[in-house]
C-alpha cells in the first residue's frame, strides 16, 4: 500500500467532524448529542468568533451555524470559516430567512441555508451529503 492509499484509508476510516456555531446553548447541546449519537465528532462554539479561532487550529468536514448571533453573524462566521478553509461546506440555519439573505450566503458560498425549525433527520442527511462532498 503506498502512501497516498494509507493517507485515503485513514480519511476514509476518519470519523467526521462537525462544527456547530449557536449561541443559544440549548441547541448547542441538542446538535452535540444528536451528532455525536450518530457518530459524528462534535465541536461547539457559542460565537462566530470563537468558530473561527477553532477553526484556526484543527479542522472540520462540515460546519453548521445559526444566522443570528451577536458579534460575528452567521453571514460573516460563514464567510470568515470559508476563508481559512475554502473547502468546508457550511449550512446556515436561520428563523429569519428571506430571498435576500438566502442570496448572500449562497453568493458568500454556503452549502445550504435552511430555516428554523429543522428536522434532524433531514439535517443529518444534508450534512451526510455535505461530508461526501467535501470528500
Amino acid at each position: 500500500m503506498s502512501a497516498a492509499d494509507a493517507e485515503g484509508a485513514t480519511q476514509a476510516c476518519a470519523v467526521p467532524r462537525v462544527l456547530v456555531v449557536d449561541d443559544e446553548r440549548d441547541m448547542l447541546e441538542i446538535l452535540q448529542d444528536f451528532f455525536e449519537s450518530e457518530g459524528y465528532a462534535v465541536a461547539v462554539a457559542d460565537s462566530g468568533e470563537r468558530a473561527i479561532e477553532l477553526c484556526k487550529h484543527g479542522t472540520f468536514d462540515v460546519a453548521i451555524t445559526d444566522m443570528r448571533m451577536p458579534g460575528i453573524d452567521g453571514l460573516h462566521t460563514l464567510i470568515g470559516l470559508r476563508q481559512l478553509d475554502p473547502r468546508l461546506p457550511v449550512i446556515v440555519v436561520t428563523g429569519y430567512a428571506s430571498d435576500d439573505t438566502e442570496q448572500r450566503c449562497r453568493n458568500a458560498g454556503a452549502f445550504e441555508c435552511i430555516q428554523k425549525p429543522v428536522d434532524l433527520d433531514d439535517l443529518l442527511r444534508l450534512v451526510g451529503a455535505a461530508v461526501q462532498a467535501r470528500n
